[in-house]
Formats: structure tokens, C-alpha cells, sequence
């Protein structure tokens, strides 16, 4: 058996270029590697990304109904005193909805990134 290759001996040109392209070689892999694993994180987040700004578009939607049925209510149904009242119901009830609303988006976004949003 030929084990010439293990004799010490000084160091050939052709192996530190051999050497250096390893090097490389494998810092290449290592990127490549990195970016396959960041690329499935950004799909996965994308679809949240869009549902969200869909919600978004639907609450201010909401406002806007929320609003036009308040004017609708105190214009005909009810006294100041009272839709005062109402009011204070309903934007309660909407800050509710709001916060469970955050709460849910930071979950998800820890579940998949590993951190929160705030």
C-alpha cells in the first residue's frame, strides 16, 4: 500500500490551493445553508403578513359601520345621557377586541419568529 502522501514533508502548492478551495467551498455551503433556513421563515410568515393587513382593512371598515350606526342611534333612538353610555360600551368592547387582536398577532409571531412584535 502507498502511503507516500502521509510522509512529512513540506507543503505543495497544489495542496494549500486544494486546501483554500475546501475553505471556501464550505463557506459557501454554510450561506447557502443560512439562506435556505431564513427563506422558510419568510414564507411562513407572509401569509400572516397578509391576513393582517386584511384585518386591519376590515376593523377600519368596522369603525366606519361602528360610526355610522352611532350618529344613526343619536339622531333617533336615544338621549344624550344615554348614548353617552353607549358609547363608552362600545369603545370599550372595540379597545377588547383590539387587545385580543394584539395578543393573538404576538403569539403567532413568537410561535414562528421567536419574538414579539413590542
Amino acid at each position: 500500500m502507498d502511503t507516500s502522501f502521509l510522509a512529512a514533508g513540506p507543503i505543495a502548492w497544489v495542496q494549500v490551493f486544494a486546501l483554500a478551495f475546501f475553505l471556501v467551498s464550505l463557506g459557501k455551503l454554510a450561506d447557502w445553508v443560512v439562506g435556505k433556513v431564513k427563506g422558510g421563515t419568510a414564507a411562513a410568515v407572509s401569509p400572516l403578513t397578509i391576513d393582517l393587513a386584511a384585518v386591519k382593512i376590515q376593523i377600519a371598515a368596522q369603525n366606519e359601520a361602528l360610526h355610522n350606526f352611532k350618529v344613526e342611534v343619536a339622531r333617533t333612538y336615544v338621549t344624550g345621557d344615554v348614548i353617552t353610555r353607549l358609547e363608552r360600551r362600545i369603545d370599550d368592547m372595540v379597545s377588547s377586541v383590539r387587545d385580543e387582536m394584539k395578543e393573538t398577532r404576538d403569539i403567532m409571531l413568537k410561535a414562528i419568529t421567536g419574538r414579539s412584535s413590542g
